[in-house]
């Protein structure tokens, strides 16, 4: 195990927090969470709205996995796929044209002598570009506890006409149990295809599908990348649908301020294509109380306008009333990319994690440079007018930031750990952080139900630190902790099997004496080999550090805890709590970040970091002259 495994834990601890307090639920095929996030929006005016960044997460679940077949330009194949009804007949994966249309909507209409069933649906939007009929599926009943007398799933079957529309709906089974009119989801609308290999460089990039047939999608790439080079053969990806206007904000009704032009709220959303560096390149979108609209265009419906999964947008509050904006969706725990403009342009990206985290997160050292001949970086310099900018919406406030350099050549990222707080009301004290390592001279192989004692002479561990254990190994046991061979026949000491202990991994420390500590619900299972191997960790000073680093707790009930990470000789040693917080009853995560951000106004004041709120996003401007549009990778900083 190494520091990236500790940081696993950690963040399976804070998402247990994530799923109790925000509503997230796992998908145990990629990590990921479902869920909703709370946005908080003040009230505002006509004249002086209130301006928030936002960005949603993915659109729900992806709605395909699959294993890419063979790539040809922008065209990738897959197999097909065991048909469920006859796993002897193959089929293929997609629909064809049903990962590039424009949705379809329809509302159900209950019969009208109360009988709770669904006589008939009503096309709100017929939907466009359909290759073959969308399946559409009714929502289950409210009413009824007993299947086909009084609950059954209605079941409706669409036909296609002229410009590949719906034009009508049948109702094959009317169901029962409805006592209010469900919900109906019909197929189809913009999707997009994620590289989900995680042993892949380019894991997390994302390409809008452009067309589809039944087992090939063809992908927008818009950076002109290999492909090929990105989707090999048997290479895993998924597949999701993406956020519009309408399905993320509501299509006949939306809970932001409707009305016209004059009172409703704002969503704008920046140009990908066409900046001209002034606020024309902010699109804004307003709903009149039946679809959306556009400021410069009052007639057509935007509601299609599609969200990337990448990007975020402007909420401008104009209503008079705070509101508090529930947003639903599956938030990313894997890394990702973000999408950098090209030279003198902008884009407003999002922090596409569920959870604060810092700019130097979001924009990591090795995405930076400080050549001008290095049109793919992001340009630091200690000159703001130089230097590519950041600019974080704070208070309705546009405020900006660049890297000046510091840090940059980081090569191994230090770690370190924390415990629950031991100060005054869970406050962080410095006996409550490790940065530290050591051998292990000796662990003893208990029963079930008894704990490893580890003897490390001089540790310095208190009770409450999590450990990483690694390299541990010995000869195996039976139940009755007889060394074993391979076929489990007991055998002299000192001739068993040589396995890896069981202790290897992350343990909460226990009964921690001067010399020994123990792994807090962990049994053995071999007796030990003092071969020299075995170690166990709290944290690690990394490398390539040239300046002093910011430091801060996540999670564990806190909040207000900060530090500094002092440096020597290009890593870490100590660290100095500089703000014990309050609140940290359970042991928080020690982020450590690599700084060098400055912000304009704060003068000659140490280089520092800012924090980017979850569910917001920041704006990118790119001042590198001879900067190009590229993407560079960002990875969760809690795994």
């Amino acid at each position: 195990m190494d520091s990236i495994a500790q940081a696993r834990l950690h963040f399976r601890m804070l998402c247990l927090l994530l799923t109790s307090v925000c509503g997230f639920a796992s998908d145990s095929n990629t990590g990921d969470f479902a869920g909703s996030i709370s946005i908080a929006l003040p009230a505002g005016s006509t004249d002086s709205p209130y301006y928030r960044i936002i960005s949603p997460s993915l659109k729900g679940q992806a709605v395909f996995r699959g294993l890419v077949d063979s790539v040809s330009d922008n065209n990738i194949s897959f197999s097909r796929v065991p048909d469920l009804l006859d796993p002897t007949t193959l089929s293929n994966p997609f629909k064809p044209g049903m990962l590039a249309c424009r949705k379809a909507r329809a509302t159900a209409n209950l019969d009208a002598d109360g009988n709770q069933t669904v006589s008939s649906l009503t096309i709100d939007y017929a939907g466009l570009a359909y290759q073959v009929a969308p399946e559409i599926t009714i929502d289950l009943p409210t009413e009824g506890n007993q299947s086909g007398v009084n609950y059954e799933v209605a079941q409706v079957e669409a036909t296609l006409g002229g410009a590949d529309q719906i034009t009508s709906i049948s109702v094959l089974n009317g169901g029962k149990g409805y006592a209010f009119s469900p919900k109906v989801l019909i197929e189809g609308g913009p999707h997009y295809l994620r590289v989900a290999d995680l042993d892949s460089n380019h894991t997390g990039k994302f390409f809008k599908i452009v067309s589809n047939s039944g087992a090939n999608v063809i992908v927008d790439n818009n950076l002109s990348e290999s492909i090929s080079s990105i989707f090999s053969a048997n290479s895993p990806v998924e597949i999701f649908e993406a956020w519009t206007l309408g399905s993320l904000f509501g299509y006949d009704s939306t809970s932001l301020n409707e009305g016209n032009s004059s009172s409703a709220d704002y969503v704008y959303i920046l140009k990908s294509v066409g900046q001209d560096g002034t606020t024309n390149d902010f699109v804004p979108y307003f709903h009149d109380g039946t679809a959306w609209r556009a400021v410069s265009d009052t007639v057509s419906d935007y509601g299609d306008v599609i969200i990337p999964p990448d990007k975020a947008m402007i909420i401008a509050r104009r209503a008079s009333q705070p509101l508090n904006l529930v947003l639903s969706g599956t938030v990313r725990t894997q890394g990702t990319f973000i999408e950098l403009p090209e030279a003198h342009k902008r884009a407003l990206i999002n922090n596409p994690f569920g959870l604060d985290i810092m700019l130097s997160d979001l924009i990591p050292p090795l995405s930076l440079t400080v050549s001008d001949s290095n049109f793919s970086g992001w340009l630091a310099n200690e000159s703001q007018e130089i230097a590519d900018n950041v600019r974080i919406l704070n208070q309705g406030v546009w405020e900006t930031f660049w890297h000046d350099g510091t840090n940059m050549g980081i090569t191994t990222k230090a770690y370190a750990t924390a415990r629950a707080g031991s100060g005054v009301g869970g406050s962080l004290s410095q006996q409550d952080i490790s940065l530290a390592n050591g051998s292990i001279t000796h662990m003893s192989n208990p029963s079930l139900g008894t704990n490893v004692t580890v003897t490390s002479p001089g540790h310095g561990l208190r009770n409450g630190f999590m450990v990483t254990i690694e390299g541990a190994s010995g000869y195996k046991t039976d139940d009755n902790k007889s060394q074993v061979d391979e076929n489990g026949t007991v055998v002299s000491s000192g001739s068993g099997l040589v396995i890896e202990s069981a202790a290897n991994g992350i343990f909460l420390v226990s009964n921690s004496t001067a010399n020994t500590f123990e792994l807090e619900g962990k049994s053995g299972n071999c007796d030990f080999i003092d071969n020299g191997n075995a170690f166990w960790s709290t944290g690690s000073g990394g490398a390539g550090y040239t300046s002093d680093s910011m430091v801060s707790f996540v999670g564990g009930g806190g909040s207000g805890g900060k530090g500094i990470a002092k440096v020597n000789a290009g890593s870490i040693t100590t660290i100095l709590i500089t703000d014990p917080g309050a609140g940290y009853l359970e042991a928080p995560n020690l982020l450590i970040h690599s700084g060098g951000w400055k912000r304009m106004g704060a003068g000659r004041s140490p280089s520092n970091d800012f924090t980017v709120p979850a569910g917001s996003g920041i704006l990118l401007v790119r001042n590198h002259s001879g900067g190009v549009a590229t993407r560079v990778p960002i990875r969760n900083p809690l795994k």
